[in-house]
């Protein structure tokens, strides 16, 4: 599938657009142990493997395979954190998200995915959208379920000798497809 380079989502408070080298610094700084915690990675300390993020971020548009966008404050231009939009194939795509620890509880979460369901649904045709989170991350499980996620599934992901995440896979068929 051939992805705009050029994706741009406005919501009430936010811009995103596609991941780029000017915000290496936020990122860099903002995904911290703490933003991490519930996430497929652990962060290394290291410039150069957010650099390698942003590198691999960008490989995957151009493969068609993956939308990896930046949230901003519409008004500001502040880095508030990252979203994506993963694993697209024709059946379904997997969205995620995640705020720095200044965002957390201002409802940032919430308007990311609406804006990325919003996305989709006016330029993907796919029959159900996939929405994962770690068992104990109970902020995403509340936006999961306040947007109308179904629980579909447990499943075990294996990041490390350090560190295994116990996730839950939740669904919501994409009514406009149908």
């Amino acid at each position: 599938m051939k992805l705009d380079k050029n994706i741009e989502i406005i919501t009430e408070r936010l811009r995103f657009i596609i991941v780029n080298e000017q915000y290496k610094e936020d990122i860099f700084r903002e995904l911290t142990p703490t933003v991490a915690k519930f996430l497929p990675f652990i962060p290394t300390g290291k410039i150069e493997d957010t650099q390698g993020f942003i590198d691999y971020s960008l490989g995957q548009l151009e493969k068609g395979q993956d939308i990896t966008l930046l949230a901003l404050d519409k008004q500001t231009g502040e880095f508030i954190g990252c979203c994506g939009i993963h694993d697209i194939n024709e059946e379904n795509i997997s969205l995620g998200i995640w705020l720095k620890e200044g965002a957390f509880g201002k409802g940032y979460g919430t308007e990311l995915i609406q804006g990325l369901e919003t996305y989709v649904n006016q330029n993907m045709s796919v029959d159900y959208l996939i929405y994962n989170v770690e068992r104990d991350n109970h902020g995403s499980i509340k936006i999961a379920e306040k947007l109308g996620y179904v629980f579909h599934n447990e499943f075990v992901r294996n990041i490390s000798e350090e560190k295994i995440l116990n996730m839950l896979q939740y669904r919501k068929v994409n009514n406009k497809h149908l």
